[in-house]
């Protein structure tokens, strides 16, 4: 078997190839960039992505990039073209180890073991075929069926939650899934949250606008509900619709933020209504990370970081009528507010902080402590 890198001596630093081919900004481009920052003074790194934003991101911590066209109308094209990259890349530079992202991007493995590196692959949810019939939704169906069998030319494979785990390590014999959590990269100060008795109650939901996320069922909610306003922090395909489902509703659409903490910071409600498959999503941290009450759906996910409903209100998945009663609730208890505020910022000082991430993803890719 071809070997591309070769046995590197104690002052060179190993090198490794982060892999993400995903065209929008989101979750799994937010954990690469975090990535990056835990692996980047101890690793000489390298990575083929797609977009600009990530591109730049990852320059800024000292990755050399390659970025490749999107594609949007024929995406295999890009996986074609990523396959080309990575071949060269590992030869050229001597990759020790590849780490990849995303459902398709899965047959990657194949190559990168082939060359004989080291492979991580990161699944940032469940498996998921069951989910579509491959005579319904084939586009959806057939990258999750091809992720579930070359996962398996993966090295080791990574899960960002317990429950994404469970539904994995069935698969891998000899311990090579590893649970490690997502995190969230800095923890605020902790304050007492108290709301302006003379303005509308403020509520927001941060996340991708698609539908499987959601957020038209709190906009249905909503409209059984008085003094209210919402502030919606994210972008996609479904957003056209949405904001038409909003129409007589005090909704602003402020689409994707890099930075979103002053949304946070000035909100008083967070609601994330996803109706799932979902990892452990970000958004969800962060709000809890602000001591913000939560409410969410109550997907397996969201039991597992509210330690099941004490760090947030859980309402039953795709439920309307569970959703408006559960959000009167809140809005009409300060001191349920408070309760979920104060337990949610200590569940993710204790569970989801930077440094055990990091102190993990370091031992995995033994670039030392």
């Amino acid at each position: 078997m071809f070997r591309p890198h070769f046995e590197m001596g104690c002052e060179e630093k190993k090198r490794i190839l982060l892999v993400d081919l995903g065209a929008s900004m989101a979750g799994v481009e937010a954990y690469l960039d975090g990535l990056a920052d835990f692996l980047h003074s101890s690793a000489d790194l390298f990575a083929i992505c797609v977009l600009k934003d990530l591109a730049v991101k990852l320059e800024r911590r000292g990755v050399r990039v390659i970025k490749i066209p999107v594609f949007p109308r024929i995406r295999i094209f890009r996986f074609i073209i990523a396959l080309f990259v990575l071949s060269y890349v590992v030869i050229r530079h001597r990759i020790a180890v590849v780490q990849i992202n995303g459902f398709l991007e899965s047959i990657l493995l194949v190559p990168a073991r082939i060359l004989n590196c080291e492979t991580i692959y990161t699944r940032h949810g469940s498996v998921e075929t069951e989910l579509f019939k491959w005579y319904k939704q084939p586009a959806k169906y057939v990258p999750r069926l091809l992720s579930r069998y070359c996962a398996h030319f993966a090295s080791r494979l990574v899960c960002v939650s317990e429950t994404a785990g469970a539904a994995w390590k069935p698969m891998f014999p000899l311990g090579r899934v590893t649970v490690i959590p997502n995190w969230v990269p800095c923890l605020p100060d902790y304050k007492i949250r108290s709301k302006d008795t003379t303005r509308r109650m403020h509520i927001i939901y941060v996340g991708r606008l698609e539908r499987y996320k959601g957020l038209y069922l709190l906009l249905d909610a909503l409209r059984g509900i008085t003094d209210v306003t919402l502030t919606v922090v994210g972008d996609g395909s479904y957003r056209r619709a949405l904001e038409q489902l909003a129409t007589g509703l005090d909704v602003e659409f402020v689409g994707f933020q890099s930075d979103p903490t002053s949304y946070y910071e000035a909100a008083d409600i967070f609601v994330m209504p996803s109706l799932g498959p979902e990892g452990l999503p970000l958004v969800a941290l962060e709000a809890m990370s602000h001591a913000l009450p939560c409410l969410f759906s109550d997907l397996s996910v969201h039991r597992e970081i509210t330690e099941n409903g004490r760090a947030a209100m859980l309402f039953r998945n795709g439920d309307v009528e569970d959703l408006r009663e559960k959000l009167s609730i809140l809005i009409a208890s300060s001191s349920q507010r408070a309760q979920y505020s104060e337990y949610a910022y200590r569940t993710i000082e204790s569970k989801y902080q930077i440094t055990a991430a990091r102190r993990a993803y370091l031992q995995l890719f033994g670039v030392g402590a």
